[in-house]
Order: structure tokens, then sequence, then C-alpha cells
């Protein structure tokens, strides 16, 4: 049989195995599908991005459980309100748009139009396109193993590494994925302008995925010495102008979002500017992104880890270069991690699997392709194995939703709660069965037979001892906290409090503007009430100076200092009595630890060092940094014994 048969044959199967799981499955309504849709029928319409009120109303028969949102962002355009809901921005000539480029939608448009004059359901388009970027996977796995049946087993794994979690949804994750593994299979099989492309059609809906145009070279190169060619012959077939051209052209592609966020918001991306936080980067997350046991890569990708580590490693004196190519697609895996940590909403929607580990997966899944090529034989029985366990993780996956705990993170915190302390906003949001965020003024309680067997509080929330002790009340020494992420901390067990708390001494509003016992000597503005969390006072300037008089009998060991910073400041140094204690994050910190000579002293002179004070704009003429709404001294428990 001829190439070019053997083509067709591979693709027309596989065209009828996709149309008939598109004809199967229906279209689930989630991820950013408030954009998108919004996006697509704007594009079919009057093939343009900006969202029009007509748009609005033509999307919300389509899915009727977004039309609240529609219909409040309808209204806001009809009067022409400066900032519209949170998924959309006003641009240019005070159009509105989606906060997510359009590139995902453009493709969609083509069959939504198709489909609706077909009188079919429209949403299907979303589909298509997916299914569409899981053939051009096919295809690219057929010119890299050369073999029908080996491409066909090859988007087996795909769809069981994340692929059926996700080909039936709004959104564009699947393209994302399949797209990036596609680039990568045709860069390693000589096709780089095609994996450029393809490579940067997926970075234009995930910003991160642009880390394959360092990659794929650096993995093309250790590839091309694994398999003899010397360190400069492996570099110059790398960079070689074929291939530079690839990634070139794929750049091109992944340019369009930033130069039009520039011309109609005046940022390269408006997603960054208000939906991510550097300071939101821990490890915490970081070990989350991999092995939470809610939406963890690994909880989804079992036996893809298990067959890297385990097979395919090649005679003794290969392994060290085998090991180098995992090497790479491992880093590889982690540089599309770690620009997801900066994201507010980490707790987002999810099919198991977090969305954003499906395709930060593909590297991974890549290194077991490139193993699999070079089998004269796949194994039988680790194959078999391999699909059963993939099979179980995907059904597993599919069977609990983003708001609540999996069974095997419910089991956990129900017999074992001291073994698991996930990411705070997974363990909030879960809890409570809700998407509305984490808040560190409130404490979350897991309970297990109406007892307490996990809590979690924020530092900086000056009212959680209170909350779990009584007013006044403290928690004990003994009692188990576990340290998290962003001033959050895990008390496992009942919290154990001490009779009568801890000596402390609190100031707030009242006290600011009577001046007793603290006084606000330079650097503030003047006391404003509206209500919490706006009772207290800005700072004003590049320092802020406060002095307070310990009451008799209190040797304060530290001090909190709680509100919220203004835009650009995230930090602040203090000192107190001309000691430096350093910078901290007031507003997710908690209590500062004081030297021991302060306790003896009958003044407290703190130093607030200003990170950034801005000016408010308008005709406010003021620097603020930080909103000071209260400060409190605590004695220490041991001190507390002595005294006793």
């Amino acid at each position: 049989m001829s190439k070019q048969l053997h083509t067709w044959r591979f693709a027309l199967i596989l065209l009828a195995l996709l149309s008939a799981l598109l004809a199967w499955g229906k279209p689930w309504i989630g991820g950013d599908v408030l954009e998108y849709l919004g996006d697509t029928v704007a594009l079919a319409a009057h093939r343009s991005p900006d969202i029009r009120i007509e748009d609005l109303g033509a999307a919300k028969p389509l899915a009727p459980e977004l039309a609240p949102v529609y219909d409040v962002l309808a209204e806001q355009m009809r009067t022409n309100t400066p900032r519209v809901f949170q998924a959309f921005v006003r641009g240019r000539e005070g159009k509105v748009y989606s906060i997510h480029f359009f590139g995902y939608s453009m493709l969609v448009a083509v069959p939504f139009k198709v489909l609706e004059k077909l009188h079919q359901p429209p949403l299907k388009a979303f589909q298509v396109v997916n299914l569409a970027a899981v053939f051009v996977l096919g295809l690219a796995l057929l010119r890299f193993f050369g073999s029908s049946a080996r491409a066909f087993g090859g988007v087996a794994l795909f769809m069981l590494c994340g692929g059926w979690l996700y080909w039936d949804w709004t959104s564009p994750e699947c393209l994302s994925a399949a797209a990036l593994l596609s680039a990568l299979l045709l860069f390693a099989s000589g096709a780089p302008v095609a994996a450029g492309l393809l490579a940067g059609l997926a970075s234009q809906q995930n910003p991160t995925i642009v880390m394959f145009f360092g990659f794929a070279p650096l993995l093309f190169a250790l590839q091309a010495w694994r398999n003899g060619a010397t360190p400069a012959q492996a570099i110059r077939a790398a960079l070689g102008a074929r291939n530079l051209a690839g990634l070139a052209s794929g750049l091109a592609l992944f340019a369009l979002p930033p130069l039009f966020n520039l011309y109609h918001f005046g940022v390269p991306s408006i997603i960054a500017k208000w939906f991510s936080d550097p300071s939101l980067v821990s490890g915490v997350r970081l070990v989350s992104f991999f092995f939470d046991l809610n939406q963890g890569m690994f909880l989804a990708i079992p036996a893809l880890a298990v067959a890297l580590l385990a097979w395919g490693w090649g005679r003794a004196g290969e392994r060290g270069k085998q090991a180098l190519v995992l090497a790479g697609c491992a880093l590889f895996t982690l540089a599309l991690a770690l620009p997801t940590l900066v994201i507010t909403n980490w707790n987002s929607g999810a099919a198991g699997l977090m969305r954003y580990a499906f395709w930060a997966a593909m590297p991974l899944l890549f290194a077991l392709l490139l193993r699999l090529r070079e089998q004269e034989r796949w194994p039988l029985v680790p194959v078999l194995l391999f699909v059963a366990v993939q099979a179980g993780s995907m059904v597993y996956a599919k069977s609990y939703p983003y708001i609540e705990f999996s069974p095997l993170a419910q089991r956990l915190l129900d017999r074992a709660p001291d073994l698991y302390h996930p990411e705070p906003e997974i363990f909030a949001e879960r809890m409570a069965r809700n998407d509305d965020g984490i808040q560190k003024d409130k404490i979350y309680v897991y309970k297990v037979a109406g007892r307490p067997v996990k809590t979690l509080i924020n530092i900086a929330n000056p009212a959680a001892e209170g909350l779990l002790c009584g007013e006044g009340g403290a928690l004990a020494p003994e009692t188990r906290i576990v340290g998290s992420a962003h001033g959050w901390r895990y008390i496992d067990g009942q919290p154990h409090c001490l009779e009568g708390g801890l000596p402390q001494q609190r100031f707030k509003a009242d006290q600011f503007e009577a001046g007793v016992g603290i006084s606000l000597a330079t650097g503030w503005n003047g006391v404003e009430r509206s209500g919490e969390p706006w009772n207290g006072v800005w700072s004003n300037g590049a320092h802020s100076r406060i002095l307070v008089t310990p009451a008799n009998g209190l040797a304060p060991a530290t001090v909190s200092f709680t509100g919220h910073y203004y835009d650009g400041n995230k930090r602040t140094r203090v000192s107190v009595n001309g000691i430096d204690l350093g910078w901290h994050q007031l507003d997710r910190e908690g209590p500062i630890a004081l030297p021991p000579q302060v306790a003896r002293t009958r003044l407290l002179e703190f130093d607030l060092e200003n990170e950034a004070p801005a000016l408010p704009g308008g005709a406010d003429t003021r620097r603020i940094a930080f909103f000071l709404r209260e400060l409190d001294l605590r004695a220490s428990a041991s001190t507390t014994a002595r005294n006793h």
C-alpha cells in the first residue's frame, strides 16, 4: 500500500471515530465559556470580537445558566458603565471585549454558523474544534511513528491522559493540549513550521505554552545527541534554518494577543493585570499543582508517571542520555507549571485534573511516546496495565465536581486529617461547596461527627482566636498548628485554648482617634469610618511613625498590624525603637516577634517604611500605601505562665 493511501485510510478511520464521539457526546458548559461563547456569537454575527448587546441576547438561549450574568453585562453596556463585569473589559471607543483572546472563538465560529444553518445544537461547535485538534494530533502521531496502529495508540494515550476529561468542554483546554503535543511530535519529526504554528495557536489561549519555543530545540538537540550526534552537531541541527523559521512563525502567532491587548487595553495582558498576583507563588501551590488529591497532575496520570520512571531505559550505556531527555521533558512541564502559580483563582473549574495541569503534562506524554517509538514491539502486558489504570483515573476524575473534595481527599480528611493539608483555597471552597474565594477574616472548620478535625485560619485575622476560644481567648501552645501559604494555618484536631487567654492590648479606629495609649505621630492621614473593613487610617508618604504605651503589666512579645495595601504595595519594613525587624507583608503575615529588650520598655516607637506610596488620583494629593485597621500587642504564652 502506498504511503499516501495509508495516510488517507488512517485519516478516514480516525475521522469516523471522532465523528461518532461527536454525535454521542453533549457539550459541557464549563471553564471560561462565559467569555468564549460571547466571543463566538459576536464573531459569527458580525465578524468582530467586540461583544454587543444583541450578541448577549443571542447567547442566552444557548446557555440559560449564563443568562443572569449576560443580563448584568447588557445593563452595564446600556448605561455605559466604565468597568463592566469582570470577565469582560472596555477597549478603544468604549467597546466591550472578552478578557480572553478570541483566537479559539474564531475557530469555533465557523462550525457554529454551519450548525445553526443545519438546525443543529450550535454549542457542539466547541466539540468540533476540540476534536479537530485531536484529529491533527492523530496525523502528527502517524508522521512520528510511521504506523497507523501506533498512531491510533497514541491518540488513545492522549485521551487517557486528560483528553477524555476535556474534549467536550466549551473551553480551549483540549485544543491547547493536543496542539502542544502535536507541535512537539512534528518538531521532532522534521515539520518545524507546522509545529511552530500549532504551538503559536495553543499559546494564544494559554500563554505559558510559549515555553515551547525554548524547549522544542532543546529537546531536539538532546534527542540528536542521544542518537549519536556530537553536542555541536546536535545544537547546529536544532538551530537549523528550517527549525528557526518554524519557531519564528509560531512566535508571530503568539504575539497577536499581546499586540491586541496593547492596542485596546494599554497592557500586554489584561488577564495578567487583573487576575494574577506574583505574591501568591509558593511551594504549597507548586506541590498542589502536581500532587493535590483533588486536582493535581499525578492524580490523573499515575500510570504515565510510573511508566517513565520504571520502563524503557534501554542499555546501561544509554541510560544517562535517556535520563537527560526525560529531565528536559520534566523541566518543560515545570516551566509550564510555574507561571500558573500567580493566578488568583487556584480552585478554578476543572474536570478532576486541573485545567493547567492537563496541557502541562504533555511534555511527559511526549517523553513516553519517544520511548515507544524506539520499541520494535509494544509490550502487551504493560500496555494493557497502563490502559486499565489510566482509564480508571479518567472515570475517577469525572466522578466529582470541582467544588467538592475528591473521594480520596474526603476519605483522608475523615480518617487521617493530619496527613492532608491542601492549598488553602482548595480546602475553603471545596469544604463550603462554593466558588466564592477564600477570605482571611473567616475561619473554616471541617468536622467529623460534629467534632472539628481540621480548622483553617489566617494569622492576619486578629479575631480568629477569639472565634475559636471565646472573647479574649488564645490558642494554647499544645495546639497542633501546620503552616501553609499566605498567612494561612491549619489546626489539626480540636483547638486547645488558654483559660483567660493571653494578655493583649488592641487599638482600633476609636483609639487612633482618641490617642489613648497610641499616637499616630507622623505619616498618617485622618481616621476614616466607612464601615468594616474601612474603619481605620491610611499611611501618607514613605515613612509612618506610631508611638504605643503598653498597658501596665503587659510585656509585649508580638505586634500585629491588620489592614490592606493600596495598588502597587506588597510589603512594609518595620522597626521598633530603632531595631530593624525586616520586611513584612502586613496584610497576611500576622504577629511579628518583638525583640526581648522591647518587653521592658514603656514606650514603643514603630517606624513603617512603605514600599511604594502612590497618589490615589484626581484631586487627592495623599501618597498612600497601607490602610491600618488594627494594631495588637500580645504577651507570649511562656510569659503568661511565669506571671501565674
